[in-house]
């Protein structure tokens, strides 16, 4: 069963900079048909589970918003 944790800053304030909370992704075995997401530090949160092709969508979007072609380029001084 893979699982991989991904940390970030949640946002709480002390100590600065530091990833204090995470995403964790879990898969059920190579021949599984969804991924598993779950905030393990936020009680209160249900844990979602997507399909193969729903995960390369989320995937997908996220390379798209992050994709430096779509940042402005910079302006010659």
């Amino acid at each position: 069963m893979p699982i991989k944790v991904i940390p970030f800053n949640g946002g709480f304030p002390y100590p600065p900079n530091e990833k204090n909370d995470c995403v964790a992704l879990r898969m059920h075995g190579k021949e599984a048909q969804s991924i598993e997401i779950s905030f393990p530090f936020h009680e209160d949160t249900p844990n979602f589970t997507l399909s193969i092709t729903e995960s390369l969508d989320l995937r997908n979007a996220i390379d798209q918003l992050v994709d430096l072609k779509m940042l402005e380029k910079p302006r010659g001084n």
